[in-house]
């Protein structure tokens, strides 16, 4: 379980869900992987890789400012840029604009 969120971060292309996490794991039930999970680190799954997301696309803000909203999506496994835009939203409140305007600060 130590090795949890790292696997997150190298393979966030890969992992959207928990389910998909639980997996590349190596766990049959995400369920049981959720349990594990929580045990281990006292949050849910769900919010650690939510939280993993986020702290990567505010790096790659700072780092990479120029890169378009469509390609972070792709590094996140966001998809396109609606989806990066409604994800980011939704978790912070903020659209991906203003976050790369307060970085560009």
């Amino acid at each position: 379980m130590e090795r949890a969120p790292k696997v997150a971060r190298e393979n966030l292309k890969k992992i959207r869900t928990v389910t998909e996490w639980a997996k590349r794991m190596g766990y049959d039930s995400p369920k049981y992987f959720s349990k594990r999970f929580k045990e281990h680190y006292g949050e849910p799954a769900k919010s650690e890789l939510v939280e993993i997301r986020l702290n990567v696309f505010q790096n790659v803000i700072r780092a990479n400012p120029e890169l378009s909203c469509y390609e972070i999506g792709q590094l996140l496994g966001l998809g396109d840029e609606n989806n990066l835009n409604e994800y980011i939203r939704y978790h912070t409140k903020f659209s991906p604009t203003w976050w790369r305007n307060q970085e560009l600060k």
